[in-house]
């Protein structure tokens, strides 16, 4: 008898495929019921993450607090000119692994390269990259029976701190990213929400916890700060620039403010 843990999860990403399929405002599954209903094995396919019609950018899309583990992302488009985002935490040294693809059936293999939606990859010190197509390779999915077409695959050496992913559009298309290489399951913090974290004896804030101040209400922010154990310095606010020690504090956080609402973040 197979594993009803493995046909749960099979079936859990078939759920996912059919909602990327019909290119409606697709319904996210809570990373957290999936965390309590399923104990995933560690040979696991990419987990999946549903790009809704509210992650309009990587700062209001969701983020992954390990970036080395796999994730396979779905975005669905109805016309051009529509964003999809989201965010990865990385450390110095490790591998940032990308993947585009799409599902090998019309009307996505059927489209010119030309007509698909357009990724560009910012790196924690600014410098920004556009995934270019570079081959045409088949790839059978098995835990969904799903056929796809790799369009680009890459690695890179990381820097420290967020990456931000855009995917913009030029048309109606649905394709598939994927970020990471380790099959473990992985936590996801939503954009503009305090992530619940355990009380440590040596308060510390990670970038991606950080991370999901962008988007909140100066005073949501500073609550959420303290809710971690953190301590936070406003480092702009309303384009007026404060002065900062230079010293470092694991568990502190300076916020950006504009017009009463936290636009970047730094530890430290």
């Amino acid at each position: 008898m197979q594993d009803i843990r493995a046909i749960s999860y099979r079936y859990f990403l078939r759920l996912i495929w059919l909602n990327h399929r019909v290119i409606k405002p697709p319904i996210l599954i809570s990373t957290l019921v999936l965390t309590l209903a399923l104990p995933i094995s560690t040979a696991t396919a990419h987990q999946p993450v549903a790009l809704t019609s509210s992650h309009t950018s990587a700062n209001k899309g969701p983020i992954l607090v390990d970036g080395t583990i796999s994730f396979a992302l779905r975005a669905g488009f109805t016309k051009a000119k529509q964003e999809r985002g989201f965010r990865a935490s990385l450390k110095a040294g490790e591998l940032l692994n990308f993947e585009y693809l799409i599902i090998d059936q019309a009307p996505e293999n059927k489209m010119p390269l030309s007509k698909l939606p357009v990724v560009t990859i910012t790196a924690p010190n600014g410098s920004k990259s556009v995934v270019k197509f570079t081959e045409r390779t088949k790839f059978f999915e098995r835990y969904t029976g799903t056929n796809y077409l790799y369009l680009a695959r890459f690695s890179s050496t990381a820097v420290e701190g967020i990456y931000d992913f855009s995917i913009r559009s030029k048309g109606r298309a649905s394709i598939t990213v994927s970020t990471g290489s380790k099959e473990t399951f992985g936590e996801v913090y939503q954009p503009a929400t305090c992530p619940s974290v355990e009380r440590l004896t040596i308060p510390a804030i990670t970038s991606a916890q950080a991370a999901t101040l962008v988007g909140m209400k100066k005073d949501e922010a500073i609550s959420c700060i303290s809710s971690m154990q953190g301590i936070h310095r406003i480092a702009q606010e309303d384009g007026k620039d404060f002065a900062l020690t230079r010293d470092y504090r694991v568990e502190r956080v300076d916020l950006t403010i504009n017009k009463g609402v936290v636009t970047k973040v730094s530890v430290g």
